[in-house]
């Protein structure tokens, strides 16, 4: 267990300045991990390839899910994930998450408008998680990432990009379990800038790895605590807290990036089961805005089978 905390934080020593490509992929994936915040050692569902791979290996059976977020600013984002786990010691998923932003006004450098901007990314997951014994499971996913900036009168800009994160969770207790992720593992956009004389460059930007160490304690089985701490390039500490008051109703509530510049967003968020099982599941979550423009908010819906 050592030996794979130290190889995780080993890798994550790299880690780049706050701004980087693919900006998009810190926006999250999913409803439930948005509204609790520290889900690196709580993830066990479809949106585990993207918080923590190694959360497949405790999924069980089949699950589907799907989210939408509301962002301000004119972004838009929406998610998908599909995840399986037939033998119980070995998960496989796949989590698609699609951004885009629209309507931005482009100007040069003397303010001459130039038309206007659209930006799209997608993000294409591909995670598989397994357990090894009793306590410990591993997890990969590996990510291939397109972008494409479309403008009136100026160049086209496209990126291509892949790599992948690493995952671990540890069962410390009965209801206790550690948790640890290092995401962006060789993970580059190649940009290519098409001009309109036919001319073109190109270009490359690194992600900066992502370490995240968390912990997840289940307290008379209705409560659920969780703590993370994540290193990409500031540190901070997310807070997270999940209650499930009856067999209807499962309520969050979180304190993300506290510590870091743009710290201290409130989140909060709710799971309905309206046949009163796991079957179907209604999920909403709210987040404050690091812009500070507004809040966001994520409506998702999940299938289990």
């Amino acid at each position: 267990m050592k030996t794979l905390f130290a190889l995780l934080l080993a890798a994550s020593t790299a880690a780049h300045g706050a701004d980087f490509a693919a900006a998009f992929l810190r926006t999250g994936l999913g409803a439930r991990g948005l509204g609790l915040g520290a889900f690196v050692a709580a993830a066990d569902d479809a949106s585990s390839p993207y918080w923590n791979p190694a959360g497949l290996a405790r999924l069980r059976g089949k699950t589907i899910e799907t989210s939408i977020q509301s962002l301000s600013l004119g972004r838009r984002q929406g998610s998908g994930a599909v995840a399986l786990n037939i033998r119980g010691d070995m998960g496989f998923g796949f989590a698609w998450s699609h951004a885009a932003v629209g309507g931005i006004k482009g100007r040069t450098a003397s303010g001459q408008y130039t038309g206007s901007i659209e930006d799209r990314a997608n993000a294409f997951i591909f995670g598989i998680g397994r357990s090894l014994g009793p306590r410990l499971a591993v997890g990969l996913a590996v990510k291939v990432l397109r972008q494409r900036i479309d403008l009136l009168s100026v160049p086209t800009a496209t990126a291509n990009g892949s790599g992948f994160d690493l995952g671990v969770q540890f069962r410390a207790a009965e209801h206790t379990w550690l948790g640890a992720s290092v995401s962006n593992l060789g993970t580059d956009l190649a940009w290519k800038v098409r001009h309109a004389d036919q001319r073109s460059n190109t270009t490359e930007n690194a992600l900066p790895r992502s370490l995240a160490l968390g912990a997840s304690q289940r307290l008379l089985d209705a409560l659920l605590l969780a703590a993370e701490f994540r290193a990409d390039g500031e540190q901070s500490i997310n807070l997270g807290a999940e209650w499930q008051l009856n067999a209807l109703l499962v309520m969050r509530g979180g304190l993300h990036r506290l510590g870091a510049e743009d710290g201290g967003q409130l989140s909060a968020g709710l799971t309905l089961h309206p046949m009163h099982r796991e079957t179907l599941q209604f999920q909403y979550a709210y987040l404050t805005d690091p812009l500070g423009a507004g809040g966001r908010t994520t409506v998702g819906l999940a299938l289990a089978f």
